[in-house]
């Protein structure tokens, strides 16, 4: 089966609106063209230093155009961009290198210290590029792509070619790395396309959300390569500026987490901001209460809508209505070729209305985890992907999400997977058993918390627990506060109840005793 490639959508974008202005970040505009050369500049650099088809290739920075440039350069040459935070730190990048083999990864003054750690611990990363200026025990990409040709060939691709791996969370705290495919993409941006309303070549995005993340990397910078869009481009989210943004830029489309349009409904100011020209808003990563898109559409007059998706299926796959029926609290109905099923543990359809795990089938759907064929098996089924989050389908096919099999915390947008933060504490000298669970939180929907139960003997310091986890994960995953407990609550295979967890806190018992 042949598909029109990511590679492809670039070049026809460039052919057509070369010279309409593709990103703006911080006073740097790049127009489709000179992001089209740029890109071809470094697939040729990638190549030059061994990078073929197939290989992964780790893009460890912040949310700026060279992300950008480096995600491309892998579609130009038929390479698997490894988007990496560049807010994760040795603990986290290890993980990803060892899983994925990595020679060659792409870096910045911030991130080059950890990679090159990373490096002297695993003997991987043949290959470490800096943008930004030349640094001890790298390879000065700037002025090699300076050097190289605007012209880069493209191969022919199938679709099934792994375009994109983005890492989650594994049951057993190993991290799980989500493919992507030429195939799951396309019909992902098109579909996209087509429920946002998006008229080719006319609008302008606002991307606040991470590059790093399958939400900004998909939904936003490839949907503007889809559509011929201009992209606003901020490294990270700043809610006065976005207001500004928007007003300045004249805005036509906005995706983000909830809490972003919270900190909007809370901020906005009609004698200061001007969003007339937004035409649609959506929102996903966890639900949004009703009446809150009612006060956002009713104070802003702009359309806000609920979709649902996940990285396994490259987007989002149901969502609001612009025209119709709309049913507050829902996550919409299925978008293109996409279909919603809710099923039993036995993977049998249940009837509608009643709750169940959703499983997502269709053309969006990837090619499984990277090198992990048992959990590839259990999740990724002949009849589709199961996601692990429980919801039910109303008579008239719409998608409500209830609750979420797994334990993923989902603070400020950004997902937190507590095993990972969990293998971390269980390496600290005091702490004996642990458990991390996400609280609620006014602006952050969650927050993540630590119950710990110490070694005999030792006292516990919360200060000291935050510091340690922020010093060997990314920020935003350590824990805001640290609680103490007797003993935690077990189900019958002696797993630790975090629901029971959440409970107690709810309820206010005294069971949950929070460090000082």
């Amino acid at each position: 089966m042949t598909v029109t490639s990511l590679a492809q959508c670039l070049e026809n974008t460039s052919r057509l609106v070369g010279n309409q202005i593709f990103i703006r970040f911080e006073g740097r505009t790049l127009t489709f063209a000179e992001f089209d050369a740029k890109v071809a500049q470094l697939a040729n650099v990638f190549k030059a230093k061994g990078a073929r088809a197939g290989d992964v290739i780790g893009l460890y920075l912040p949310s700026c155009p060279e992300m950008a440039v480096g995600y491309w350069a892998c579609q130009k040459i038929g390479a698997i961009a490894n988007p990496i935070s560049g807010m994760n730190r040795v603990h986290e990048v290890k993980a990803t290198v060892t899983r994925t083999d990595m020679k060659m990864i792409l870096t910045n003054a911030e991130t080059l210290p950890y990679a090159r750690e990373v490096r002297e611990i695993t003997g991987k990363l043949e290959t470490i590029f800096v943008t930004g200026g030349a640094a001890d025990g790298a390879i000065d990409v700037d002025a090699l792509i300076a050097a190289a040709d605007t012209s880069c060939p493209t191969p022919d691709f199938k679709a099934d070619d792994i375009v994109a791996l983005f890492f989650t969370s594994g049951t057993t705290g190993e991290p799980k790395g989500a493919t992507q495919t030429q195939l799951s993409q396309y019909t992902t941006l098109r579909d996209m396309a087509v429920h946002g309303g998006l008229l080719w070549g006319k609008e302008v995005f606002l991307c606040a959300l991470p590059l790093f993340n399958n939400f900004g990397a998909t939904c936003m910078m490839n949907g503007a390569i889809f559509s011929g869009a201009k992209m606003i481009q901020m490294e990270r989210w700043d809610t006065e500026a976005v207001l500004e943004t928007i007003t300045r830029e004249k805005v036509t489309y906005l995706a983000g987490s909830p809490t972003m349009f919270l900190y909007l409904l809370r901020d906005f100011d009609p004698e200061k901001h001007d969003l007339s020209s937004l035409k649609t808003c959506v929102t996903g990563g966890s639900p949004v209460a009703p009446n809150v898109m009612q006060q956002f559409e009713e104070k802003m007059g702009v359309p806000l809508l609920q979709i649902y998706g996940a990285t396994e299926s490259t987007g989002y796959v149901t969502g609001e209505p612009q025209f119709g029926v709309r049913k507050r609290g829902s996550a919409g109905v299925p978008i293109g070729g996409s279909r919603i099923s809710i099923v039993n543990d036995d993977g049998v359809e249940l009837p509608r209305g009643e709750i169940g795990e959703v499983r997502i089938s269709g053309d969006t759907i990837g090619a499984g985890y990277w090198g992990d064929a048992e959990t590839t098996a259990a999740s990724f089924t002949p009849d589709g992907w199961l996601s692990g989050d429980l919801g039910y389908l109303d008579d008239d096919g719409y998608l409500f999400i209830v609750d979420r099999k797994k334990d993923v915390i989902i603070s400020g947008g950004y997902n937190i997977y507590p095993l990972e933060v969990e293998d971390l504490l269980y390496q600290h000298p005091d702490i004996r058993i642990c458990a991390v669970i996400g609280l609620p939180d006014k602006d952050k929907s969650e927050i993540p918390v630590a119950v710990v139960i110490p070694h005999a003997g030792h006292t516990l310091d919360a200060a000291e627990i935050i510091a340690y986890c922020r010093k060997n994960l990314s920020a935003y995953k350590s824990p805001r506060r640290v609680y103490t407990v007797d003993e935690m609550p077990l189900g019958p295979s002696n797993k630790i109840l975090k629901r029971t967890l959440r409970d107690w806190h709810t309820e206010g018992q005294g069971k949950l005793k929070e460090v000082q």
